[in-house]
């Protein structure tokens, strides 16, 4: 694939994102959703060019939700989730553990983001049955990384790459 298409298709990716975390805003029940869908769309730019682009393209993602998107919880939830296309696909490539690699990397991002929300947004945070919290999260990254590896094989066939 030509350089041209790639940076389109990094372009769209970037707006898709932006989009999809709007519609989570107005979301009543579908913030994870539309949280998650927004990285998945992450993943094309590494898909058609390289982990580079891809985490080129998080970034320049993150730094548009932060000045468009109003919520900036909602953006500190997504900043680790942005990263992650670039991580799976890298952890994928190097090593037959990427499972024990992602969960730790899982694990760390909700560390980052509770600590980061509760010494600069809430000062007073309880999570009520955090154990509870943390076995529920970890059963959802599970569906989240599997629906991922579906999701880029689908859009691999599209694109018939």
């Amino acid at each position: 694939m030509d350089k041209s298409k790639r940076i389109a298709y990094s372009g769209i990716a970037a707006a898709l994102t932006i989009i999809s975390l709007y519609l989570g805003l107005i979301s009543v029940k579908g913030k994870i959703t539309f949280l998650s869908l927004a990285s998945y769309i992450l993943a094309i730019p590494i898909i058609v060019s390289n982990i580079y682009t891809g985490l080129l393209v998080a970034l320049a993602s993150d730094i548009l939700a932060f000045y468009l998107i109003p919520n900036k919880v909602y953006v500190l939830v997504f900043i680790p989730m942005s990263f992650y296309p670039s991580v799976k696909a890298y952890l994928e490539s190097r090593t037959k553990f990427h499972w024990v690699f992602k969960y730790i990397y899982f694990n760390l991002s909700i560390i980052a983001v509770y600590n980061v929300y509760k010494f600069f947004i809430l000062k007073d945070i309880v999570i009520g049955y955090y154990y509870l919290f943390l076995i529920a999260a970890q059963l959802f990254f599970y569906i989240y990384d599997v629906v991922f590896t579906k999701f880029i094989g689908w859009v691999i066939n599209k694109l018939g790459l």
